[in-house]
């Protein structure tokens, strides 16, 4: 168990999945995230299954995220291979929304980062999720770049986390 000020992050279980995909059936849950949107159950299910693999192969981490033991969201930290690099994310639950949630999460998640020797970390967001951009200055990350994805303009954030290393 990972804690922050108000909130816990535990590795992705089965028994976090209803929780998880209630979110993901909120109406602009996944607006701003391609991989997610317009899925079905049983693709949900397949994708959040691949996420309990990868946590149990110790390739990333995907959290689901509690605070006062009810489930908010999720968090993940691993590394998306179309781009090489290592990333951060949260989606949080619309009852999370506007609460200071994510740019508590992201924090934390910089500093899992740098506790794992890392010396910067990423963060991609689709141009428009304002949000999501609003966490990202918030938590000390810095744009860096603007690319095009599968049709998506992306929003490539970056945080130095050792100064030393620069």
């Amino acid at each position: 168990m990972i804690n922050s000020e108000r909130c816990q992050f535990r590795l992705l279980s089965r028994e976090d999945f209803p929780a998880i995909l209630a979110m993901y059936a909120e109406p602009d849950s996944n607006k701003y995230i391609r991989p997610l949107r317009e899925k079905s159950l049983e693709e949900y299910q397949v994708f959040l299954e691949a996420k309990v693999k990868n946590n149990q192969r110790g390739q990333g981490y995907f959290f689901s995220v509690f605070a006062a033991e009810a489930f908010i969201g999720t968090a993940n930290f691993n590394y998306f291979e179309a781009l090489k690099l290592e990333h951060v994310g949260v989606h949080l639950a619309r009852a999370a929304w506007n609460k200071g949630y994510g740019t508590e999460i992201l924090i934390r998640l910089k500093d899992l980062a740098l506790e794992q020797g890392r010396n910067e970390i990423h963060a991609l967001v689709e141009e428009g999720n304002k949000a999501s951009i609003s966490m990202l200055e918030k938590s000390g990350f810095d744009l860096k770049d603007r690319l095009y994805l599968k049709g998506d303009q992306l929003r490539i954030y970056k945080a130095i986390l050792n100064e030393e290393t620069i």
